[in-house]
């Protein structure tokens, strides 16, 4: 699994359900609730997004900021997020997660 916390001086940064999540696409959503394994080859997530299209993808966020930073007059911290494959690879983006 990947780090989904992080302490940053004295503040405690976590990735949770109902965090939101902005792509560097500009695209964003709140995380919803993760699905755990059930199928061979599928490895389960942390969180899901939902996709255009209105179905939730699951995926994974890991914290890789080193800084805070104010973005669109909120604090928000560097994410890498993994969109987990179901049979196939994951893939991989990066985007903001705002406190």
């Amino acid at each position: 699994m990947t780090n989904t916390t992080k302490k940053i001086g004295y503040t405690t940064i976590a990735a949770k359900i109902g965090s939101y999540v902005e792509l560097d696409n500009r695209r964003g959503e709140l995380l919803g609730e993760g699905h755990p394994p059930v199928l061979p080859g599928f490895a389960g997530c942390q969180f899901s997004f939902k996709c255009p299209l209105g179905r939730p993808i699951a995926c994974n966020v890991e914290i890789t900021g080193r800084t805070l930073q104010r973005r669109q007059g909120a604090d928000a911290i560097r994410v890498r997020i993994e969109w987990v494959g179901d049979c196939e690879p994951s893939t991989f983006t990066r985007g903001w997660l705002f406190l």
